[in-house]
């Protein structure tokens, strides 16, 4: 009863798009989804994904209510109580199952990023210790204390809330950016997908664990056998490119079985 007739929303999207002058591609592209996912829209095979629907809103210059409606609302016309539940159960309906955060293996990964954090703030208050006691060599410290704070933000977020599971629109466009409310990470030439992001998750879940316990002992270590310079100082940089290698590697591994 609450369901979306699939058919006339996929008639109502093609009548707008057709209005505002656009092709299946054209509005694929403000969508970044591909062209056979907005040709499925318009013919009734499937519905987008619920984080669509207001940027589909937009594109189209329509309301998301509209859109759910499957037809054109006045702004005077009254919306009963039934109407209005019946709108909500059909966003409901285009929810679906709710993304996943962390996985089924959270609680492991979170008593990896417990640890490593025990190790990385007793690293962190060493560099702090040096800072304040060695100020003329201050910069030493720096980069270290800078790496091992960052990799440690992102190894909480990684390690425990990331989404396990990508939204359908990945596996049938060519998108190459995460999204994840503020988090944005846009690697071109990485097609993300259901197939290799578990591997480019569990890539740099290791990165982060490995950055926010190694950069401050790399740089400990070396100013203990070098004395303050610049290996102590930038040592601790070449975790950097381990974060492109633990996202291209896997990405670009899988990319030919993600393809459909």
């Amino acid at each position: 009863m609450y369901q979306i007739d699939k058919a006339a929303f996929g008639a109502f999207v093609a009548a707008l798009r057709r209005e505002r002058g656009m092709t299946q591609r054209d509005l694929a592209e403000k969508l970044f989804v591909s062209d056979k996912a907005v040709s499925k829209w318009e013919t009734g095979v499937s519905l987008p994904d619920i984080s669509l629907l207001a940027p589909l809103a937009e594109a189209l210059g329509a309301t998301a209510a509209e859109l759910l409606a499957g037809r054109r609302l006045e702004g005077a016309e009254p919306v009963s109580p039934g109407e209005a539940d019946a709108l909500v159960r059909r966003v409901l309906d285009l929810t679906g199952e709710k993304p996943s955060r962390g996985g089924p293996d959270r609680r492991k990964w979170g008593a990896r990023y417990g640890l490593c954090l025990l190790l990385a703030a007793a690293e962190m208050a060493l560099l702090v210790h040096g800072m304040i006691t060695d100020a003329g060599n201050w910069l030493t410290y720096y980069p270290a204390a800078l790496m091992t704070a960052l990799s440690a933000g992102f190894g909480l977020y990684f390690c425990l809330f990331a989404l396990t599971r990508l939204p359908w629109y990945h596996d049938v466009g060519r998108i190459n950016m995460y999204c994840d409310g503020p988090l944005r990470m846009n690697v071109p030439g990485v097609r993300f997908t259901n197939r290799n992001w578990p591997h480019i998750l569990r890539g740099v879940r290791i990165w982060c664990l490995l950055a926010m316990t190694g950069s401050g002992a790399v740089c400990l270590a070396a100013k203990w056998a070098l004395g303050p310079g610049p290996v102590a100082t930038w040592l601790p940089m070449a975790f950097l490119p381990g974060l492109l290698a633990a996202v291209y590697v896997p990405g670009r591994r899988y990319a030919d079985t993600a393809k459909k």
